[in-house]
Parts: C-alpha cells; sequence; structure tokens
C-alpha cells in the first residue's frame, strides 16, 4: 500500500470501526498527519493559522481513533484497547509497540487479511495443483518441485518437502514454506535466522505471507539457493 492509498482508504472509511487495517495503512496516515500538522504549525502566528489547525485536528479525530481501531483488529485484538493511550506515558508506549507489529496472518475474528484480500489471482492459476517451483542454484539445482493443495515447506528437517542438506549455507531447520490462500499462492518465512528474499534483495517479513505468481523468483537464506516459481 502506498502513502497515497493509505490516505485515501482511511479517509474512505472516515468512521468506520470495523474490519482491519495494515500496518502501512495505518502509520503513513499517521506520517501524513503529522507533515500536515507540521506545515500549519508554520502559521500559528496568524488568526487563520490558528484556526486551520484547530479544524484539522478536529476533523482529523475520528478517522484516527477509527484506523487505531482496525490496527488493533489486524493484531487480534479488541479496539478497545485504544484506550491506553489515554494512560501517561506506559499506556502510549505499549500501544506503540502493538501498533508496530506485523497483522495476524489469515482472517481472524475481525475480518479477512487484508493482505490476502488485496492480492490478485496469480496468473494462469485456476487451482492449487498448476504451480512448481524450479531450483536454479543449489544443492538441488535443476529439481522442480510441485506446490499441491498442503504447500510446500523448505529447509533442513527431515519432514519438509524441499530438504536442503546439512550445512547448506543460510538455511535454517524450518525455514520458509508456500501455501495457498484463497486459491493465491504465498510465500511465507517461518522466521528463519537468514531470512528469505525475492530476487531483487527484498526480505520477507517473518510469519507475513507475500503472493507470489509464476516467473517470480525467490532465495533461501542465501543467494547461492535460488528458485523461480512456474506454472503446471
Amino acid at each position: 500500500m502506498t502513502f497515497i492509498q493509505a490516505v485515501e482508504r482511511v479517509y474512505s472509511h472516515y468512521a468506520d470501526f470495523n474490519g482491519r487495517a495494515r500496518r502501512s495503512e495505518y502509520w503513513y496516515f499517521i506520517l501524513f498527519y503529522y507533515l500536515v500538522t507540521a506545515a500549519l504549525s508554520l502559521f500559528l502566528f496568524t488568526q487563520a493559522g490558528i484556526v486551520l489547525l484547530g479544524l484539522f485536528n478536529l476533523a482529523n479525530l475520528v478517522p484516527l481513533l477509527a484506523v487505531c481501531w482496525r490496527r488493533l483488529h489486524d493484531l487480534g485484538r479488541s479496539g478497545v484497547w485504544a484506550l491506553l493511550g489515554l494512560i501517561p506515558l506506559v499506556g502510549g508506549v505499549v500501544l506503540l509497540i502493538w501498533l508496530a507489529q506485523p497483522g495476524q496472518p489469515g482472517p481472524n475474528q475481525y475480518g479477512p487479511d487484508p493482505v490476502y484480500r488485496q492480492a490478485p489471482p496469480a496468473p494462469g492459476l485456476a487451482a492449487t495443483s498448476l504451480l512448481s517451483v524450479k531450483c536454479l542454484t543449489g544443492p538441488m539445482q535443476g529439481q522442480t518441485f510441485s506446490v499441491g493443495s498442503a504447500g510446500l515447506l523448505l529447509g533442513r528437517r527431515p519432514d519438509c518437502h524441499v530438504r536442503f542438506p546439512n550445512g547448506t549455507p543460510g538455511v535454517s531447520g524450518l525455514h520458509c514454506r508456500i501455501c495457498w490462500r484463497q486459491g493465491v499462492p504465498m510465500l511465507e518465512d517461518l522466521n528463519s535466522t537468514h531470512g528469505t528474499f525475492f530476487a531483487d534483495g527484498r526480505r520477507l517479513p517473518p510469519n507475513y505471507p507475500q503472493p507470489i505468481a509464476p516467473g517470480d523468483r525467490f532465495y533461501v537464506g542465501d543467494p547461492s539457493n535460488r528458485f523461480q516459481c512456474i506454472a503446471g
């Protein structure tokens, strides 16, 4: 979600206390709020500046509370916890730590995961049996692994579908997996030591699945362990 998209979404859900808000939605809007506040503060020496700042703060009171409420829902917590901010110092610190955490993967009691909901269907994938991953480099170079309905587990443990030899650089015992969410294939790092990365170097947040599609490339722990998603 981009900065503009986040601001538009918050204002389009002005007084909506239902559902969930992604971490990017909340923090981009907070950034927008403080940027505008700082800009208006430059004119506090004028009566018009004081009025504009007051009106802006008043107009944003409800959407600020609403997006915080939905952000807590994304963590699996009741929005009532937003009232922690009323407790001097300690309450604000606890609330800040919570709001900085990634949301719960998958649906929870407050609604579907906003990350999954926004993920487009992978091109050419009509069922959860039409995706494979091919090892481009590493100890299993040239091998292809089909992603069935149960998904695909990668790591050094014996129960992994793609099992790396012990001592493979950067690979944890239980490293990452490919799973299905609402018909969309997702790549999820399982809190590995050295991380899971897309080909452009972006590291996946631990336990926070990201959509993938045929043609996408990723590597496991070390750039020498590269894979590519393929259709079929």
